[in-house]
């Protein structure tokens, strides 16, 4: 009885997966059906040293590991990238009764734009944000570590739904 069960269940989780249009491929084309890109170091406003890079490297991981999408020269590119970093905040999050600050929130703002060989942008977003949470530590090396790791986390997430919004072409 238990193989015929789990039989059964692998059976159904199948034909779930492939009946409800799911799919495990990095496909859906990239707008004008650009297939090679390059990104360009983000501009950083912010007042945070180095966002730029961990923003524009994530794109690049998120590009190369999860769409077919070739990363390119600007040379070789069909369409370029350029994206600001205009803004990331920390602030306190919760406190204890005698004001310790006990979590601390880090939050970015972005905008991205996507261009053609021609000049032309054919796909752009403003003010696209994320945040993180993170526990505040009283050594100012681990909580600025903290906040380290919260910004990559925000880098990779909003990497991610860039990723995922400019085949959905939203």
């Amino acid at each position: 009885m238990g193989k015929s069960l789990m039989s059964g269940t692998l059976a159904a989780l199948v034909l779930l997966l492939t009946g409800c249009g799911y799919t495990l491929s990095n496909s859906g084309p990239f707008p004008g059906n650009v297939s090679r890109i390059s990104v360009t170091m983000f501009e950083n406003q912010s007042f945070e040293t180095g966002a730029e890079s961990i923003f524009t490297s994530a794109l690049i991981r998120e590009l190369l590991q999860k769409s077919d999408a070739m990363v390119v020269g600007r040379d070789k590119a069909e369409a370029v990238i350029t994206g600001t970093v205009r803004s990331i905040t920390v602030g306190a999050l919760t406190r204890t009764a005698d004001d310790a600050v006990v979590e601390r929130q880090v939050s970015a703002v972005i905008d991205l734009d996507m261009v053609d060989s021609n000049g032309e942008v054919i796909w752009s977003v403003r003010s696209f944000s994320s945040s993180e949470v993170f526990t505040a530590r009283s050594d100012n090396a681990m909580d600025e570590a903290g906040k380290r790791e919260a910004i990559q986390i925000i880098a990779e997430r909003i990497s991610e739904r860039i990723v995922d919004r400019m085949r959905d072409m939203f």
